[in-house]
């Protein structure tokens, strides 16, 4: 007899072991899936903050501008029950922005997005887990659950913007004896109605110096031979993100003055210019050059990059400094 009692005590606190280590270890999955779901709405509420950003930077289409951020704005204070269809309704939108926004809140989108799928990843894990012992049949005997609301996975589209080539390009200020620069017109070869003006330069080869790639540029795309000596900064930089020739880029560019004093104020001669050595490339989508006057510049209702090309080429005009800035003293423009 003492031994039947002693087997049902052993019983009773085994069975009593098992339920207090299955109530301990459920309660800790409710609490680890409500701490992802606070994760989760935090990396959304950002990705949405990201697009109300975008929306309001003037950059888009006015029509898409409005849809983003009626989108952005839809999935604040949703209905739980509709807030997944609210959030794919953000994410559709997403899908159809250019590649042109600004780098930084293109970045700070990116970042977002990346968060909100791995938030989301680590909460329907969570829930998985919660709901598969909830499922066990001595979880749901002894109501180990108690009132704890049944924990549900978060299904949505997940956005994941395409990551642009990285690039790094010397790029040259180019200023002949009146002070004009000089500026290629350009277009995309997949988008011909496209066109713009830009500065001579390009991308910096493997081991190459930026004064080495804008010396280089400057003698292939212009057949203007400059001592390295003579290439002041670099003077700028700036990050741009665009899709050129189906290929989305996000470009740093280093500025140099150098100055050619070529110039007749009769005739306004200009500087000779040869194209001879340009590639393939660069023959199908540069279209034409010019030199530019500052008060051209300013006046123009054309596409300029840098966009603040004439307001700083206002401060280097007459400048006669000449000393080599480092990179970290370059000033960032637009």
């Amino acid at each position: 007899m003492g031994y039947i009692i002693a087997a049902v005590i052993l019983a009773l606190l085994i069975a009593s072991f098992r339920l207090w280590r299955t109530a301990v270890r459920l309660d800790r999955l409710h609490l680890r899936t409500q701490a992802a779901w606070a994760a989760l709405d935090g990396a959304l509420a950002r990705r949405a903050v990201a697009a109300r950003a975008i929306a309001a930077a003037g950059k888009l289409d006015p029509e898409l501008a409005i849809e983003l951020r009626t989108a952005a704005r839809g999935v604040d204070g949703v209905d739980p029950e509709q807030r997944a269809d609210a959030e794919n309704d953000l994410t559709r939108v997403l899908e159809t922005l250019p590649v042109g926004i600004e780098p930084d809140l293109a970045e700070e989108l990116s970042d977002a997005a990346e968060r909100v799928i791995l938030a989301r990843r680590f909460y329907n894990d969570a829930v998985r887990d919660t709901r598969a012992l909830r499922d066990v049949l001595f979880t749901r005997i002894f109501r180990l659950a108690g009132t704890a609301a049944l924990p549900n996975f978060f299904e949505i589209a997940e956005y994941e913007p395409v990551q642009p080539l990285p690039r790094v390009s010397a790029r040259v200020v180019l200023l002949d004896g009146a002070d004009r620069v000089l500026l290629f017109h350009g277009t995309d070869p997949q988008r011909a109605a496209t066109r713009w003006w830009f500065t001579p330069g390009g991308g910096v080869e493997p081991g190459e110096e930026l004064v080495q790639a804008a010396q280089r540029e400057l003698m292939e795309e212009t057949s203007i031979a400059v001592a390295q000596a003579d290439f002041q900064g670099p003077i700028w930089w700036r990050r741009a993100r665009f899709a050129f020739n189906g290929v989305d880029w996000e470009s740093t560019e280093h500025y140099f003055l150098v100055r050619v004093t070529e110039h007749s104020a009769g005739n306004r001669a200009d500087v000779a210019i040869s194209t001879d050595g340009f590639t393939d490339l660069e023959r199908e989508t540069v279209l034409d050059h010019r030199w530019w006057t500052v008060e051209e510049l300013q006046e123009t209702s054309e596409t300029i990059y840098p966009v603040e090309l004439a307001a700083r080429l206002v401060e280097l005009v007459g400048s006669g400094n000449r000393r080599r800035t480092t990179a970290a003293e370059q000033i960032r423009i637009r």
